[in-house]
């Protein structure tokens, strides 16, 4: 186990109804970030291993969609027996935060602009040090998801939601400078997150995701907070600060 630190350059969340807590202490749960890195991956294989997409591609095109979390099952399943270096990932169960903070929150739509809702929420938003094994793979993986779900975002925001562009040309500029970045927590209300992103450009999976899972592959709407004037969940692991 390495020594890092967990940096959230922008709000953090650990859900919608804020962060678990004992001994009165909050934290942010590991299983989000073990999420977040298979997430990851998952975009990295798709685009590195053909074969791999092919057999994601042959399922989604011929699937029984019944269930939305059996499909997100199904698929990370499929990852884990691929890369056998997940089961060197391993971050802490309970991450105790040093300070929770509230921000005024704004559920944005990313085909529209539009916001759908607003409301307070608890956030983490700075430093915390965590023992973790990070796979030497995760952080290209981190760097090449984050970068295309960053440049998604903003290709559709530019023109429907503008003073986001400010924030996202900066997050894109700086996002090779992380270590292993990551879009971590709840920072999203669509249950598989990115986990589509890499199929937005296939037209045949694009169209068959629509008509069968009712929905873009892009994620459906993002979190927002004007106090910080970013979108939640951008972090990144790194051994120094």
């Amino acid at each position: 186990m390495a020594s890092l630190y967990l940096v959230a350059h922008t709000p953090l969340a650990a859900g919608p109804k804020g962060f678990p807590k004992e001994g009165g202490r909050s934290y942010l749960p590991g299983a989000l970030l073990t999420e977040a890195a298979e997430e990851a991956l998952f975009f990295y294989t798709l685009g590195k291993h053909p074969d791999f997409a092919e057999m994601v591609r042959a399922f989604l095109l011929a699937g029984n969609f019944s269930q939305v979390g059996n499909v997100k099952d199904f698929l990370l399943a499929r990852l884990r027996e691929r890369y056998l270096e997940l089961q060197e990932l391993t971050f802490p169960e309970k991450i105790f935060l040093p300070e929770i903070q509230s921000r005024f929150i704004q559920t944005i739509e990313v085909a529209s602009g539009r916001m759908v809702a607003k409301r307070e929420h608890q956030v983490f938003v700075g430093v915390v040090s965590l023992e973790a094994e990070v796979p030497t793979v995760l952080k290209y993986a981190g760097l090449s998801y984050c970068e295309a779900l960053a440049r998604a975002e903003l290709r559709h925001l530019r023109s429907t939601v503008p003073k986001l562009v400010p924030f996202y040309e900066d997050l894109t500029n700086r996002l090779r400078r992380f270590h292993f970045p990551l879009r971590a927590g709840y920072w999203t209300d669509d249950p598989f997150g990115g986990l589509l992103l890499a199929y937005w450009r296939v037209k045949e999976v694009r169209e068959i995701i629509k008509r069968r899972l009712k929905r873009d592959p892009l994620p459906k709407n993002i979190l927002f907070s004007p106090q910080d004037k970013a979108t939640f969940g951008w972090v990144e692991i790194t051994e120094k600060i």
